[in-house]
């Protein structure tokens, strides 16, 4: 499977209808984040941006260009595979952020939680509100 930004698209790929997703772009409840607001502009903290998701616990970028990066994240007992987008949208001063399950219904909660450990990162770091 190909990560899903592997055209020009300038937005994230919507959550499937199982649960095993999180996004700040998703219309409903089940999958829904809140925002990832910029403290700094998007240019400046892009590189900060990807340090942080370099430096997740089992995570591996995979793609990274300016405004977009791919990781993938692997799950610490049985090594389930999710993916981890993350793209900047830098007119509306913020980041689209969107952590899914490879495979599977359920997730556990694991990609909400990867989605507020990077929240938490981020804002740590000074780079989101």
């Amino acid at each position: 499977m190909t990560h899903p930004l592997d055209t020009d698209q300038a937005t994230l790929t919507p959550c499937p209808s199982t649960p095993n997703c999180a996004s700040t772009e998703a219309d409903n409840t089940v999958h829904r984040i809140e925002p990832f607001i910029l403290a700094a502009p998007a240019e400046q903290a892009w590189p900060q941006i990807v340090k942080t998701v370099s430096d997740m616990p089992r995570t591996t970028v995979n793609t990274e260009r300016p405004g977009y990066l791919y990781a993938k994240s692997y799950s610490k007992l049985f090594h389930f595979v999710d993916y981890l987008e993350v793209l900047s949208v830098p007119e509306e001063n913020r980041l689209a952020v969107r952590s899914s399950s490879m495979l599977g219904i359920s997730d556990l909660g694991v990609n909400a939680k990867r989605t507020a450990t990077l929240r938490k990162a981020l804002q740590e770091k000074g780079i989101i509100e």
